[in-house]
Parts: C-alpha cells; sequence; structure tokens
C-alpha cells in the first residue's frame, strides 16, 4: 500500500550525493546536526525536508541545490535521529522542538541570516513555526506540497461514516490516518496534537513573500484507492493549499504539470522557480532607508 510511506517520507528516486562546499556536524547542546552547505549569496537558503528523510543522504534536493546554491548560499540538514546526526534526548517532540534545534544549528555554524525558508510535507509545518518564534530571521518561504496539522481529520471526514461494502484499500486508509494522532505512528516521534495546536497559534508571515506549489491534478495519493475517494482526498488538498495563501499577504500558489508529492525529486525545476519567484520578490522590495 503506497499511502504509508507517502505521507510519512518520500525520498525520491536515487540520486548522486550532493557535490557540497562542507559538510559538517555541528554541536546544538550535548548533541551533533549533520549539516551540508553549498554556495554562498544572501538570502540563505535553509532546506526543511519531509517527515523521516535525511536530505543529506537520500539525494532528492540534489537539483535544486545544484541549482540555487550558483546565486545563494543553501543549507541542508538531518533533523535529529535522521542520517548522522544525533537522536533527540527527549520524546515525543514537536515542531517547537525542531524549530530550536535549527535555530541552534544556524547559530553555532555562524550560518547568517536572513533566511528563505524552504519545507517540503510535514516539513512545512516546522518552518512555519520557525518563522513563527523568530521572525526578525525569516525574510521569505516556499511551501513544497506542505501539510496541514488538520489534513487527516479532514480526509476522514470527508469519506463520511465507514460502509460495510466499502473497499478494503479504503478500509485501511481509514485505519491510517486514525493512527497518526499518536507520537509512535511516525519516525521521528513527532507528536501530531502537541504540533498541531503549536501551530494553531503561529503567527503569519504578514506580507513576506510566500510561494505555495503543489502537486499536479493527475497525481494519485494511493492508486488503489477507488476514484471518488481520491477525488474527495484531492479536493480536500487543494482547499488546504489555497488555505496556505492567508499566511501572508504576499502569497503565489504553483502548480506542478506532472510532479507528485516528491516535488524536489519529481519536478526540481518547480522547486527552483519558486524560491527564485521568492527572491525576486525580495530583490524588488524597496529597502528603508537609512536614518
Amino acid at each position: 500500500m503506497k499511502f504509508l510511506p507517502l505521507l510519512i517520507a518520500v525520498l525520491g528516486p536515487a540520486a548522486p550525493l550532493l557535490a557540497v562546499d562542507s559538510a559538517e556536524s555541528v554541536d546544538v547542546g550535548g548533541r551533533k546536526l549533520r549539516m551540508l552547505v553549498r554556495g554562498s549569496g544572501s538570502p540563505t537558503v535553509v532546506i526543511e525536508a519531509g517527515m523521516g528523510e535525511p536530505p543529506t543522504l537520500s539525494g532528492t534536493w540534489t537539483r535544486v541545490v545544484d541549482a540555487l546554491s550558483k546565486s545563494n548560499r543553501v543549507v541542508l540538514y538531518d533533523r535529529a535521529g535522521l542520517g548522522k546526526s544525533d537522536p533527540a534526548t527527549r520524546f515525543p517532540r514537536t515542531s517547537v522542538d525542531i524549530a530550536a534545534d535549527l535555530d541552534a544549528l544556524l547559530s553555532k555554524a555562524a550560518i547568517p541570516g536572513p533566511y528563505l525558508l524552504v519545507g517540503h510535507s510535514y516539513g512545512g509545518l516546522h518552518i512555519r513555526m520557525f518563522a513563527s518564534r523568530f521572525p526578525e530571521k525569516v525574510a521569505g518561504m516556499v511551501l513544497v506540497d506542505a501539510s496541514d496539522p488538520d489534513q487527516e481529520q479532514l480526509w476522514l471526514a470527508s469519506f463520511g461514516p465507514a460502509k460495510a461494502d466499502e473497499s478494503e484499500s479504503l478500509q485501511k486508509v481509514r485505519g491510517f490516518l486514525a493512527s497518526r494522532t499518536k507520537p509512535d505512528s511516525n519516525p521521528e516521534r513527532i507528536d501530531p496534537k502537541a504540533t498541531s495546536s503549536q501551530i494553531k497559534g503561529a503567527r503569519s508571515l504578514g506580507d513576506k513573500p510566500l510561494v505555495i506549489l503543489t502537486h499536479s491534478a493527475g497525481f494519485k495519493i494511493d492508486p488503489s484507492l477507488p476514484d471518488e475517494n481520491l477525488k474527495l482526498i484531492e479536493a480536500v488538498w487543494t482547499e488546504i493549499q489555497n488555505g496556505h495563501r492567508r499566511l501572508s499577504t504576499r502569497s503565489t500558489l504553483l502548480q506542478s504539470k506532472h510532479g507528485g508529492h516528491n516535488l524536489p525529486g519529481e519536478d526540481p525545476e518547480l522547486v527552483v522557480s519558486g524560491v527564485r519567484n521568492v527572491l525576486h520578490q525580495l530583490e524588488a522590495t524597496p529597502k528603508n532607508p537609512s536614518p
């Protein structure tokens, strides 16, 4: 069944490891996080991968980093317990914990801001929390087929009450979505309920540029599901992505023509275009004159 891996960790096809300017393990307070840095130029592009993915090893972001590092510094790192990063010391974890780790990593590694945050899937929740906690450090944001804290509940509600004659695939999806409220339901032991509450209380980006990228209209999150259920899932996802536009007064929504949920691997050109869209907006923003 493909529904579970698509939501938890989309690592994409094998790809060559990144050619990087520096790779190091940085102490963030008694434990180390693995980080790759490539290129130079401000703002620094900071990538937050999806649930369970160690992006310094997966190769999913190779083409995105290759393109963006020609003009900007790009940071890619493995969250606690992923790849070559040390595990966290306290569980369960939330987006607040991950935002604190990222801030410590960037500070200890002396990576200058401002930061243009790029978050894929569940990583989108983490960068929203970072931007809420450290707004002065964030220049803009790109959400890449990003999750919503209520998506499982919205999908379940769209299916309506369970029926005795419904397909086995729908029964499995119901069970999977219902189980997603517990920290042991994901590889990073993130507490979904606590994180949901945090994200709902997070501040918006205000007028900072935001680009929202979403998968193609032809993407099927689980081809084994009946078409009627796939349409319901996609309708909810479309509503979620449109809802992300309310996070900023300067938001842009772009849809891939062929990529699925794994946009960094399947449609890296769109991801690069989304980041450059934010960069162009930042360049066009008038600077406040010195007093």
